[in-house]
């Protein structure tokens, strides 16, 4: 059996290709793939250039075929973290997951963006069913647990500021309270305000408690830095390019800013954005802006890297 994926290949290209389904692992799972999301992280060329070649996807639910593994019977629909923790060691024991050198060592084979993909045992340490959720749901839980992470590490939640009204920061506005957000690109202003969701000017920032950066950026943090209160937090959720370090101005030490990092999620995240999408306060049809074939999707690939388009899911019937 062939099994058609979607393969970055460098200079911000992708194409469609056809391999062998790999075998399952001893105690694993076989998926069929049925919603996969194009994370923007996989835009980044600086990060994707180093793993040439790569087969995309991380953000995925589908259809178990094959299981060796009765937690997860054939027929389930399942979400599988495509980074997963021992749960064991010392780093898990104190609650920081994405250090584990087992969620390190760990990954989808060949990837979620593929017709079919296997789960090892070690990664059924965060693979959850969700048979009750519809596949484009289900798929935003790896995106939604590194936010529920973020609003986790901030600490308080009042009077938030989100920068950045991409996928991700979309994802923040409807995890929080009433926060304001703040975007120059003019399409993602017009697509959260059609959301609903509060849009501020970028000329007259209120002051808030709490911001949360998602563009990996100085300019982002100076503007975060203007608009958050003494005593506030500014959460930084996405890094800076290679050779890039994070200025931070002596005006952070003498009104008593702290600075948080947010990387990745742990399996306690993933259990927070199940619940919150089960509660029913964010669906894909809030955050994905085209749901697509897998032969589109190295058209989409450009486009959503020139800042065209949204956010595409991969829909496979």
């Amino acid at each position: 059996m062939t099994n058609r994926l979607a393969r970055y290949i460098g200079n911000g290209n992708v194409e469609i290709v056809s391999k062998p389904v790999p075998a399952v692992p001893s105690g694993g799972l076989l998926v069929r793939t049925e919603a996969c999301g194009l994370c923007s992280g996989e835009l980044m060329s600086w990060y994707m250039d180093r793993k040439l070649p790569h087969v995309l996807g991380h953000e995925v639910a589908g259809i178990v075929e094959v299981s060796e593994d009765d937690r997860f019977p054939a027929g389930s629909r399942v979400f599988p973290h495509h980074h997963a923790p021992c749960l064991r060691c010392e780093l898990c024991l104190a609650g920081k997951f994405v250090h584990c050198p087992q969620w390190k060592a760990t990954k989808l084979v060949p990837g979620g963006m593929a017709e079919r993909f296997v789960v090892a045992p070690e990664n059924l340490t965060d693979t959850v069913r969700c048979d009750d959720l519809r596949p484009q749901d289900a798929a935003l839980l790896e995106p939604l647990g590194c936010v529920m992470k973020a609003l986790r590490l901030a600490g308080s939640r009042d009077r938030a500021a989100v920068i950045g009204l991409g996928f991700m920061g979309l994802l923040h506005m409807f995890a929080l309270d009433d926060p304001v957000g703040y975007d120059l690109n003019p399409g993602r202003v017009d697509w959260a305000r059609g959301k609903g969701l509060r849009v501020g000017d970028a000329a007259k920032p209120e002051m808030v408690e709490t911001v949360f950066v998602c563009p990996g950026s100085q300019a982002a943090f100076d503007f975060a830095l203007s608009m958050v209160n003494p005593g506030g937090t500014i959460v930084m959720f996405a890094p800076l390019a290679p050779g890039e370090d994070l200025r931070v101005p002596q005006a952070a030490y003498f009104r008593d800013i702290t600075i948080r990092n947010a990387y990745s999620a742990g399996p306690n995240d993933t259990q927070d954005a199940l619940s919150l999408i089960r509660a029913g306060k964010l669906s894909a049809d809030q955050v994905v802006s085209h749901f697509i074939g897998l032969d589109e999707l190295p058209k989409a690939y450009q486009q959503m890297k020139a800042g065209e388009i949204l956010k595409p899911m991969v829909l496979i019937p």
